[in-house]
């Protein structure tokens, strides 16, 4: 912020429930609940509300800033920092689960022993254990601040987050691939419980004879809703934009980072005088 933005520079933190607040919510649940539609989102979706602040009393001790608009770059930026550490935790775990359900699915399928399954399969671990390699290093990395709470490392964190939230998008198409068509084009739940046409879907719907076609029908409702439901709309941009948009940590990463060491390497390399 720059100094005609003062009014602007304020940050602090009541409860949610104080007078004056309006949240105005938009859930991804499923309106209706199935026994096998929508298995994670049912469960787990959720909220995301547009705050109105109408006449809010802020008592003064919970406010951390108020009109210091030379802080409020740093504000923003430790608590990103923060921010995007915590997703190299939780996004490994969103990569597990994927990658999870992309093995479950070629199993189901009868296509596990192919090379190329298994290269896809490789993608999603390397993803996973990259993004939490960033999250340990970004840990150990921290540096203790004066409140007595420790900073992560920002470098660490920001490329743990880039890479997170710019192969989401990857994961999700690996998945597709692996299940197929199925994922959007299997008839609804009501339809495969039902008495009519209940027993073609059975019939049509098996897969390997080894599994059971419930599992089957199971493993792809999971999918549909991981990748191709209201839910996994959410998931893909808050990926991306969650603790901030793959542009901010590029720069942020830029900021921070060491270059004229690496400068001073590539002189040395080259013999150039210093």
């Amino acid at each position: 912020m720059r100094e005609e933005d003062t009014d602007y520079a304020v940050a602090f933190a009541i409860p949610a429930d104080a007078p004056g607040i309006t949240m105005i919510c938009r859930g991804a649940a499923p309106a209706v609940k199935r026994e096998m539609a929508s298995p994670v989102s049912s469960r787990f979706a959720s909220v995301e509300s547009l705050t109105i602040f109408d006449d809010v009393f802020v008592p003064w001790e919970r406010v951390f800033l108020c009109g210091e608009w030379q802080l409020a770059g740093y504000l923003a930026e430790t608590f990103a920092t923060y921010h995007r550490h915590s997703y190299c935790g939780c996004k490994p775990a969103i990569s597990d689960l994927l990658l999870g359900a992309a093995a479950l699915v070629a199993e189901y399928n009868g296509i596990e022993k192919a090379n190329h399954v298994r290269e896809k399969l490789t993608e999603f671990m390397i993803t996973a254990e990259l993004v939490h390699a960033c999250g340990l290093a970004a840990s150990l990395r921290g540096q203790p601040m004066t409140s007595g709470t420790y900073l992560p490392d920002l470098v660490y964190a920001n490329v743990g987050k880039y890479y997170a939230g710019t192969n989401l998008h990857h994961e999700i198409a690996l998945l597709q691939d692996l299940a197929g068509g199925l994922v959007v084009t299997m008839p609804s739940e009501e339809d495969y419980r039902s008495p009519e046409v209940g027993g073609y879907l059975k019939k049509y719907l098996a897969g390997p004879a080894a599994v059971a076609i419930d599992d089957r029908v199971r493993c792809f409702r999971l999918i549909e809703d991981l990748t191709a439901s209201k839910y996994a709309g959410l998931l893909m941009v808050a990926s991306v934009h969650g603790g901030g948009s793959p542009e901010a940590e590029r720069k942020a990463i830029f900021r921070s980072y060491d270059l004229e060491s690496r400068k001073a390497m590539a002189k040395r390399a080259a013999r150039i005088d210093l």
